[in-house]
């Protein structure tokens, strides 16, 4: 009777060990498949990276000045030392002494900032066409049109500066001197009848003028 009594007990407190055991064992397992934080892992500085200078930036500059009072350039700049653009530049018709004159240049551009600021040192150079007509009158002749056209090579050393922001506003202003390399001259009538539009045409195209741009206005994203 003894024996018989001790069983149960026995049999109970072993029962209840493997159930104490067995709900130890779901309870590890369960932990061990929640998803741990990674302490390790340092956390990135995303305001640092946002601090830092783009390395590329692309956009569309404005300009007035002289000898092409209109002016828009297409330009990427690299690391903030390097820029290269593209500029199509006009004068409208205009009367310039009784001729009715107009102007319009393609140039290539780059521009070398070699402190890294706003000051550059830049290089421009294209073709540029200078048109212009006026009316001659010939006594018992009657009047005639003349029709001058004179298309030149150039290049166009200068300084300024290029001021950029964070925000990618980019304004300027530079000056240089626009030389010309060769050119080639048409007209319908002899040059020497109207001394004044082939005077324009020498002055605007086939000499050494300056050329200053008073404000660069644009975007560079």
């Amino acid at each position: 009777m003894k024996r018989a009594r001790r069983r149960p007990k026995t049999l109970l407190a072993l029962a209840l060990a493997l159930m104490i055991l067995a709900w130890g064992s779901i309870a590890l397992a369960q932990d061990s498949s929640r998803p741990k934080p990674a302490f390790a892992t340092p956390l990135r500085d995303h305001r640092a990276d946002e601090s830092l200078p783009k390395s590329l930036r692309v956009g569309a500059i404005g300009g007035v000045g002289f000898p092409e009072p209109l002016s828009i350039e297409g330009m990427g700049m690299i690391d903030g030392t390097v820029a290269l653009g593209a500029e199509f530049g006009a004068l409208p018709s205009t009367a310039i002494a009784g001729v009715q004159t107009s102007l319009w240049a393609l140039a290539g551009d780059v521009r070398l900032f070699p402190f890294r600021g706003a000051f550059f040192i830049g290089l421009r150079a294209g073709r540029q066409h200078v048109g212009a007509s006026t009316t001659l009158t010939v006594p018992s002749i009657g009047s005639a049109t003349e029709e001058l056209a004179l298309d030149s090579w150039f290049i166009n050393p200068r300084l300024g500066f290029l001021w950029i922001s964070d925000a990618g506003l980019a304004f300027g202003m530079d000056a240089g001197a626009q030389i010309p390399l060769s050119s080639s001259v048409s007209s319908t009538l002899p040059l020497s009848l109207v001394p004044s539009a082939q005077q324009i045409a020498d002055t605007l195209g086939d000499s050494v003028i300056p050329t200053v741009d008073l404000l660069r206005l644009g975007l560079l994203l």
